[in-house]
């Protein structure tokens, strides 16, 4: 299931319509869901007694640890959680022991499993309920902005405000949440796109795509102020330069690997699944051919700057020109 749909099935578990699962793996890029999917299952446990049925154990945990979590019986409530977070120190023993659980799980506990990467990879287990934290899409993202910001004090954000806001943060909930806590006491009134502009900082990253999306476009005028910015912002221009060659050979890789899902792309490409899709919004507008042109032209021109052939400034502005006409 997707993160957005927890909250539903933990409902429906509280209110009799469904059962807790004895295994849930939560895997995807985005942490900060990950950090959700615990509180969720935190705040189903009694309040009073939750601080004793939830366990949080460290990738180096001991099978004899783990076991004895699991095994122990939940004070006062009908269950308890065992979270655990798997990683590169994780002993096959202990994987071992997951996969033999499930098979003969304690009917009072749930163990969660949280995992980088690819889940099946990690535990292959068919029983298990997989908990999908990959970025959310734009409309659950929208959803999330509105959810939050209307906490007390809450405050309204205009449509095309929150849009802004997705874009400036790459859609990571982490950076999301910060965001809005700063527009929260900034703002008066509704959140407008004016101030998204006036207090979300573009990270390079967004302004790198904001500059290879004009160039797809063939927006000379906004290629070059973007360009500008960078200057004005004292950005050296071969490292803007080592940044534009970097995104085109990303999006050149994004365009010959479509059969794979954008976290599958982000492992090979080490970014993030967030960006890999604005990645992929981007490459979309380029053909294979067109992509490999610009890879081969900005790689030779990349070469004739840290060689000392070209100065930087006379060599960024030629790409972005030379770009447009690719």
């Amino acid at each position: 299931m997707r993160y957005v749909e927890l909250e539903n099935h933990i409902q429906s578990v509280l209110n009799g319509g469904e059962e807790f699962a004895p295994l849930y793996i939560v895997a995807g890029e985005d942490d900060y869901l990950k950090e959700l999917v615990l509180k969720q299952f935190f705040g189903a446990l009694d309040r009073d007694y939750a601080d004793f049925n939830f366990s949080k154990l460290a990738s180096d945990t001991s099978v004899d640890d783990l076991k004895d979590a699991l095994d122990t019986y939940p004070m006062f409530d009908s269950v308890r959680v065992v979270a655990y977070e798997a990683d590169e120190k994780t002993s096959e023993e202990l994987r071992a022991f997951v996969e033999e659980y499930v098979k003969s799980p304690s009917p009072t506990s749930v163990l969660i499993v949280s995992v980088d990467g690819d889940a099946n990879k990690v535990f292959k287990q068919k029983k298990a309920t997989l908990v999908d934290c990959s970025r959310l899409e734009d409309e659950e993202l929208v959803f999330e902005i509105n959810k939050i910001l209307a906490v007390e004090p809450s405050v309204p954000i205009s449509r095309d405000a929150c849009e802004e806001l997705i874009r400036r943060t790459q859609g990571s909930m982490a950076r999301i949440v910060s965001e809005t806590n700063k527009l929260k006491a900034y703002a008066t009134n509704t959140i407008t796109v004016a101030d998204i502009e006036e207090m979300v900082v573009p990270d390079i990253d967004y302004q790198i795509f904001e500059l290879s999306n004009a160039l797809a476009e063939k927006d000379g005028d906004k290629a070059l102020e973007i360009t500008n910015l960078f200057f004005a912002n004292g950005v050296r221009g071969v490292t803007i330069l080592n940044l534009v060659y970097d995104k085109y050979r990303k999006m050149l890789h994004a365009e010959l690997n479509k059969d794979k899902t954008n976290d599958e792309l982000g492992k090979m490409l080490g970014m993030k699944g967030g960006a890999v899709y604005y990645l992929r919004k981007t490459s979309s507008k380029y053909s294979q051919v067109r992509l490999k042109k610009c890879v081969d032209y900005l790689h030779s021109l990349q070469c004739d700057v840290l060689s000392g052939k070209r100065l930087e400034a006379s060599a960024l502005q030629e790409a972005v020109l030379q770009l447009l006409i690719i």
